[in-house]
């Protein structure tokens, strides 16, 4: 890599941070800046305007996530274990979710709805794949016996997500893990109705 790739890079990373506390409306170019300890031109010179690093900074916030999913997935065998380890990840780094501001996905999503139809789109497509690799986990869990067939994978998915999200909104706000807990105990719950007992 680069001087130049390892400085974008940088300004992503720290950027990422800077969005997710304060917010795509609320994160001016000069609080960039002094955050950064760059200049406007230094940091146009990687991205076209701010617009496309909050992108960035997104996709690089949603891929830290996904890094951590599947690092605690690697050593699962069968999908019910795969999908108990998957709801266990957010309580894993809970901790490092508050200090950087809470899940990026969630403040992303309220803070472009209506404001930003780019980081909106993106926050659909990173939600609709999430939504697809839950119910692949599901489907493959069917098809090896470890899960019932007439296991809802749309349901589920769409349960699991709203679980997580919803946990860490709670547990944030209030400042109790026990509320993410709870949520990642109702995911489990869901799985045990789900399982066959052949895992």
């Amino acid at each position: 890599m680069g001087k130049a790739e390892e400085t974008r890079q940088a300004i992503i990373e720290k950027a990422a941070v800077i969005f997710n506390k304060n917010g795509y409306q609320r994160t001016s170019m000069a609080m960039l800046c002094d955050d950064l300890g760059l200049s406007k031109g230094a940091i146009y010179g990687h991205f076209a305007d701010k617009d496309a690093l909050a992108v960035e900074a997104f996709l690089h916030s949603v891929r830290h996530v996904s890094e951590r999913v599947r690092e605690k997935l690697q050593p699962c065998q069968g999908e019910v274990n795969r999908l108990r380890a998957f709801a266990a990840t957010f309580l894993d780094f809970f901790e490092e979710t508050v200090q950087k501001g809470g899940c990026p996905i969630l403040n992303t999503a309220v803070d472009s709805d209506d404001a930003h139809p780019r980081l909106h789109e993106e926050v659909r497509r990173v939600l609709t794949a999430w939504e697809g690799r839950l119910v692949s986990m599901v489907e493959a869990g069917k098809e090896s016996g470890e899960i019932r067939l007439d296991a809802d994978a749309y349901l589920f998915a769409a349960t699991f997500i709203a679980q997580i999200e919803g946990g860490i909104l709670l547990a944030k706000t209030i400042g109790d893990k026990k509320y993410l807990e709870r949520s990642v105990d109702g995911i489990n719950l869901l799985i045990d109705q789900m399982a066959t007992g052949k895992d």
